[in-house]
């Protein structure tokens, strides 16, 4: 298989798995009789502190299932790639130092300064949202059924599920194939696009999709530069606690500070990521995870079908490539 075959490979890989692990986990709840309530579709303002209580379970157990579809197919496709153990995914301090590591998520975070902005505008001008997230926003804070359910489904256990997925597999294995620059773009839309609370036709939603491109590149240049999931699971945690406009303001505040201070660095360290990587391959695939993702979303059959089309073909391409090597190391000891 040529490079550029192996570069499809890749690609069909990465897109397969985010459509056809959903599915994969879907068939595998309905042969169990394992039914998954959402409570987002039933959320309000006026929530009691039992109800988040039972809300906070059920989304636990629905994000738990959603990422564990897609690792069910990751990880044996991993093993047969002899990609074993957590430190594959990131999971390792990749012989850093936690200061080191903590300060890079710092590092990271500041890439969240157009989101913040825009949330802090939003805050003071609201737009139109998904109702979910505006319940959210209306609902009280003061209670710790409140922060329980915000950190399962948002600055607790999302930046740790969100990472692996985004930044641990899609990225690491786009970047096989297609080098570190590509691979950050097109996980950046992969993950951009995902959240289709945002999709909406408005300029807030807008901005916010913009922001989260930034945000996830940011990520994705700490994450190939420290080749550890810690620093970008920090930073993703940070942005992502609800707060008041006080408080967004004054973080707004200490990022706009630490850009300034750290902007050399920074640059360098883009520059060095993306150092040796193509105009055409980087826009090839942004374009294949922001179409993908926003396919994702609609939900239907023949979308899921394609995902579990795309695996297979790329099982088959690499298979392919496996046994030609095969091949070619046994003439090459023969001769």
């Amino acid at each position: 298989m040529r490079m550029n075959g192996r570069r499809i490979a890749a690609l069909l890989e990465v897109l397969g798995v985010s459509l056809a692990g959903p599915m994969l986990m879907w068939l595998v709840r309905r042969l169990a009789g394992i039914s998954v309530t959402n409570p987002l579709t039933s959320l309000s303002a006026h929530v009691t502190d039992a109800a988040l209580i039972t809300a906070s379970r059920q989304i636990f157990v629905l994000l738990i299932f959603q990422y564990a579809g897609y690792f069910l197919l990751i990880v044996p496709i991993d093993w047969w790639h002899r990609r074993r153990g957590a430190a594959a995914y990131g999971f390792t301090r990749a012989g850093r130092s936690w200061k080191m590591l903590l300060l890079a998520g710092l590092a990271a975070a500041l890439s969240a300064w157009p989101a913040l902005g825009l949330s802090l505008l939003n805050s003071l001008h609201p737009s139109e949202t998904a109702p979910w997230r505006q319940a959210l926003l209306d609902m009280s804070w003061r209670r710790w059924e409140f922060w329980l359910f915000t950190g399962v489904m948002s600055w607790a256990l999302v930046p740790l599920l969100e990472e692996l997925f985004f930044r641990g597999y899609c990225l690491r294995r786009l970047s096989e194939d297609w080098g570190d620059g590509p691979a950050i773009v097109g996980s950046a839309c992969l993950f951009t696009f995902a959240h289709t609370q945002y999709l909406l036709p408005n300029p807030y939603s807008i901005g916010m999709v913009v922001s989260l491109l930034t945000v996830a590149v940011g990520f994705g240049v700490v994450f190939a530069w420290t080749r550890s999931l810690i620093p970008s699971i920090v930073a993703h945690a940070l942005i992502n606690v609800l707060m008041t406009p006080l408080w967004q303001a004054a973080l707004l505040l200490a990022f706009l500070i630490g850009i300034f201070v750290c902007w050399r660095r920074g640059a360098a360290a883009i520059r060095q990521v993306f150092s040796n990587a193509s105009a055409a391959a980087c826009a090839a695939l942004a374009f294949a995870g922001g179409t993908w993702a926003i396919l994702s979303a609609r939900d239907e059959p023949a979308v899921y079908v394609a995902g579990a089309a795309a695996v297979v073909a790329a099982i088959a391409l690499e298979a392919r490539d496996r046994r030609r090597n095969g091949i070619a190391a046994v003439m090459s000891k023969s001769a």
